[in-house]
C-alpha cells in the first residue's frame, strides 16, 4: 500500500510519514480521476487528507511508495489541514520568536506542559532586551521594573506575573498543564510581545508616513 510524507499540520513533525486509512474518488471532477486518501500520522496518529490526480489506472493503495511523490502516478492537488500559520508578533528577537514559535507548535500538537513552560521561556527571553542587569532567573523583577518605568501598564505587570507562575507549575509543579492554560498563555505572551516588540514598530512605521505627507 502507499504511503503519505508530509509535514504533519497537527504535531509539527517535518516530512512526517502517514499511513493510509481509505481513500474514495471525488466524484464528477476531472473525469472522475480524482482520488482523495485519508492517512494518520505516525507520529501523533492525527488524521489528514490528500486529494491526488491519477495519471494512469493505478489507485494510491496499490501503490509502493510515497505518492506524493510520484508525478508520473499520482499529481498531488490538495492537502488538508493546511499548515499550522505562525502569528509570531512582528519585531520581536530571534531568540524570543524560536521559543514562542515551539510554544505554538507544543499547543497545536496538545503538548501542554511544553507549551506553558515555552511561553513562559518567550517571556523571559521577551523582558530580557529591557532589563538586562537583572538575572535570567529573576523574572518576576524584570517584571516589576517595567511596570515601575511605565514601560508595561499594571494590568499587563498583573498578567505578567500570571503567566510566569503557570509556566513554573507546568515545569515544576505535580499538576500536569491543561489545555485552558496552554491557551490563556497563549494570548498572555502574544499580547505582552505586540505591545513591548510590534505596537512601537508600528507607531514609527505611521509618524515615518505622517513626515512623508
Amino acid at each position: 500500500m502507499g504511503s503519505l510524507v508530509h509535514d504533519c499540520p497537527h504535531c509539527g513533525t517535518l516530512k512526517s510519514g502517514f499511513t493510509i486509512r481509505a481513500e474514495f474518488n471525488c466524484g464528477n471532477h476531472l473525469a472522475n480521476r480524482e482520488e482523495a486518501v485519508c492517512a494518520t500520522c505516525n507520529n501523533c496518529l492525527q488524521p489528514v487528507c490528500a486529494v491526488v490526480f491519477l495519471v494512469t489506472s493505478m489507485l494510491p493503495s496499490q501503490f509502493q511508495g510515497d505518492i506524493l511523490q510520484a508525478p508520473d502516478y499520482f499529481i498531488s492537488r490538495a492537502f488538508y489541514p493546511a499548515k499550522l500559520e505562525k502569528d509570531t508578533p512582528d519585531g520581536v528577537p530571534l531568540a524570543v520568536a524560536r521559543a514562542y514559535d515551539q510554544a505554538a507548535a507544543s499547543r497545536h500538537a496538545g503538548h501542554w506542559d511544553a507549551a506553558c513552560g515555552m511561553y513562559r521561556r518567550a517571556m523571559e527571553l521577551g523582558l530580557k532586551a529591557f532589563s538586562p542587569e537583572i538575572d535570567a532567573w529573576k523574572i518576576e523583577k524584570r517584571i516589576d521594573k517595567m511596570a515601575a518605568e511605565n514601560k508595561i501598564t499594571p494590568e499587563l505587570q498583573t498578567w505578567a506575573h500570571e503567566l510566569r507562575l503557570d509556566g513554573n507549575d507546568a515545569l515544576h509543579g505535580e499538576e500536569e498543564a491543561t489545555k485552558e492554560m496552554a491557551d490563556q498563555m497563549h494570548g498572555l505572551c502574544r499580547f505582552l510581545l505586540l505591545y513591548l516588540y510590534t505596537l512601537p514598530l508600528q507607531v514609527e512605521a505611521a509618524k515615518t508616513r505622517r513626515a512623508g505627507e
